[in-house]
C-alpha cells in the first residue's frame, strides 16, 4: 500500500498505516511506498492552489521516512520504498536515511525509459517498479495529447512481437524484466493475466532491446 499525500508529517504515517491495516484486516504489510514526493494539507482532494500543499520546510521528506522508517521498527511493514521519485530527492533522502529506499515505483515503458534513474537506482541498491509498462492507453481522453502515439500499435513493436509469436503487451513486459525492472500491468481478464505471467519466457538480444 501507499502512504497519501495528506498523510506526509511525521505524526500522521503511523497512524495512517495502522488506518491501512484495519481496513485490510492485516497485521503488517510487505511493503509501504511514499505514493508521491508531495505533501498536501490534511483534508485536500485534489489541490486547487498553492494554499493545498505543504512546503518542504513545513513537511520535509527527511521527517516522512523517519517515520516509515518507525513502522518497519513496529512491525507494521516489513519494507518501505517511494513512488514517483526522481534521482534529486532520491540523492536528498538518502542523506539522512537509515534504511535506504527499497523500491521506486515509477511509469515507464520504451517512451519513457527513465534510464538515469534507473541507473542511480540501480547502483544504489534499489529496486524499480514499472507502473503503466503498456503505456497507460485506458487512462481517460482528457489526459491524452492531441495525435498521441500508441506504444501497442508503434511499428517496431507490432513487427519483433510478431517474430516472438507473442502480444505487443507480453512484449513491452520482456523489455521491462530483461532490465531488471519489476512491472505491474493492470488486468481484470484471467487470460490476459496468464499472458502477462508467460512473458517472462521471452528472450530479446541485445539489438532487440
Amino acid at each position: 500500500s501507499k502512504l497519501w499525500n495528506t498523510e506526509h508529517l511525521q505524526k500522521d504515517v503511523v497512524p495512517a498505516l495502522e488506518k491501512t491495516l484495519a481496513d485490510l484486516q492485516l497485521e503488517y504489510l510487505d511493503l509501504y511506498l511514499i505514493h508521491w514526493p508531495v505533501a498536501l494539507k490534511q483534508g485536500v482532494g485534489f489541490p486547487q492552489s498553492s494554499e493545498d500543499f505543504l512546503s518542504p520546510e513545513e513537511a520535509p521528506l527527511s521527517a516522512t521516512w523517519k517515520a516509515m522508517e518507525e513502522c518497519v521498527d513496529r512491525g507494521l511493514t516489513r519494507h518501505i520504498g517511494v513512488s514517483n521519485f526522481g534521482i534529486k530527492r532520491l540523492k536528498a533522502l538518502l542523506t539522512t536515511a537509515e534504511r535506504a529506499p527499497e523500491m521506486n515505483q515509477v511509469e515507464s515503458h520504451p517512451y519513457l525509459q527513465q534510464s538515469e534513474l534507473l541507473e542511480f537506482c540501480q547502483s544504489n541498491g534499489i529496486h524499480i517498479t514499472a507502473y503503466s509498462p503498456l503505456g497507460s492507453p485506458d487512462r481517460p481522453e482528457a489526459l491524452k495529447g492531441a495525435n498521441e502515439p500508441s506504444l501497442l500499435e508503434n511499428p517496431v513493436i507490432t513487427k519483433l512481437a510478431a517474430e516472438k509469436q507473442c502480444s505487443t503487451g507480453q512484449l513491452l513486459i520482456s523489455w521491462a524484466l530483461h532490465r531488471g525492472v519489476s512491472v505491474i500491468p493492470k488486468s481484470v481478464n484471467p487470460k490476459r493475466i496468464a499472458e502477462n505471467l508467460e512473458a517472462e519466457s521471452i528472450e530479446l538480444s541485445n539489438s532487440e532491446m
